[in-house]
């Protein structure tokens, strides 16, 4: 697998409609720099910052590595950068008027970063920017589904090989093990980014009976114990036994954009009420499938489900229990874990075409554990086209 390359006419794209709306909002300009939407402007992670005005061509200013931002970017104007008093030189070197109102992540940027700004242009007003940023990465080109469907490829031969691997008595942390060991063999970038503030995210959620049910502090229905208070969520110590829900929620990344799609396996036979409550989650996403299109509510979606699983009983237990449920059904999939659309109570906004989601409905039952089945779907102009096709049932080891 050779390294892939963001092409000059994506970043083109999409440094365009981002200038269109630097100009709706009366903006000269912003400054990109969180990682994340480093790359998706440049092309690199290399530590820099982004200049990108109203119009003309952006301004990428690096700290390190020069050598690889000028390889792995396209980007024409890329300058070093030794300190952040720099920048407005290097902007004006390019012949960009000194700006009066630019535009930062206020949702990702630290405080020091922002009160170094504000000396380096102390007579700028300074705008938030982060949803504009995240409303245009929401809806994806055909080259980043294209990477998606490769993240998409790699889970699901994960979980074919894991249908061979799990055993009854190995611990979660050694199937866990396993999993990232698989991946990596098939050039998963071996990290699952995520915006939200202190959210962290493994590649995999293997948990086992009562391990599923254990609520953690991530904005997930599934938390886990983890195997410290440091980390505190994922895999533990407890051993995989028979006639027990074994829920594998895995993530994987190629080329920075990431897919998202979880199984329930069993050695044995599970209890009737797992099978029944399973049954539900089918329906729900058949449901997503059904009214899935481009103008339909996301809130809509999500009201469709909680009504749902409360109709077949199971409304206590959908999407968490007690303190640990959380309200949505599903979240954008994209270069974070955690983009938009979000499938949630109070997201009112309707689906596009382009955008790429995943629906993971769960059920959780306290001191017994918890089912899940999630899959990826694009939007089209006609639907939804899901991307995930690994067998869809409780899967029988």
């Amino acid at each position: 697998m050779q390294m892939f390359f963001t092409p000059e006419t994506e970043l083109r794209v999409r440094i365009g409609g981002f200038q269109g709306a630097l100009k709706k909002k009366g903006l000269d300009g912003a400054i990109i720099s969180q990682n994340v939407d480093l790359f998706y402007f440049s092309g690199t992670t290399q530590r820099s910052v982004l200049y990108i005005p109203q119009q003309g061509p952006p301004v990428l200013m690096v700290q390190k590595s020069l050598e690889r931002a000028k390889e792995e970017s396209a980007l024409e104007l890329i300058e070093p950068m030794h300190t952040p008093m720099d920048l407005k030189r290097l902007v004006r070197k390019h012949g960009i008027d000194s700006p009066r109102a630019l535009g930062l992540e206020f949702d990702v940027l630290p405080v020091a970063h922002f009160m170094r700004l504000q000396k380096v242009f102390p007579d700028v007003s300074f705008s938030d920017i982060s949803l504009l940023i995240r409303r245009l990465r929401m809806v994806k080109s055909s080259c980043e589904i294209e990477q998606i469907e490769k993240a998409v490829g790699v889970i699901e031969r994960i979980l074919f090989e894991a249908k061979e691997m799990i055993r009854e008595g190995l611990t979660e942390l050694e199937v866990d093990g396993l999993l990232r060991s698989l991946a990596r063999r098939q050039g998963d970038q071996g990290r699952l980014r995520m915006r939200g503030w202190n959210q962290e995210m493994f590649q995999a959620h293997l948990l086992c009976g009562k391990s599923a049910a254990i609520p953690s502090f991530t904005e997930t229905p599934i938390g886990g114990p983890g195997t410290t208070p440091a980390i505190a969520q994922g895999a533990g110590y407890k051993r995989i036994e028979r006639d027990e829900p074994i829920l594998m929620d895995l993530g994987a990344g190629i080329n920075g954009y990431l897919a998202d799609v979880t199984r329930t396996f069993v050695i044995g036979q599970l209890r009737e009420r797992f099978y029944q409550a399973y049954r539900v989650l089918q329906e729900v996403e058949t449901m997503v499938e059904s009214e899935g299109r481009p103008g339909i509510l996301c809130s809509h979606l999500y009201r469709e489900a909680v009504r749902l699983a409360e109709s077949r009983g199971f409304g206590e237990y959908f999407m968490g229990f007690g303190e640990g449920k959380v309200h949505f059904i599903g979240h954008g999939l994209g270069l974070e874990i955690d983009e938009l659309p979000v499938l949630a109570k109070r997201y009112h906004s309707p689906l596009e075409e382009g955008m790429v989601f995943a629906v993971e409905p769960k059920m959780v039952f306290p001191g017994e554990g918890a089912i899940g089945l999630e899959d990826d779907y694009l939007v089209t102009s006609h639907g939804l086209r899901k991307l995930s096709h690994f067998e869809d049932g409780i899967i029988h080891l």
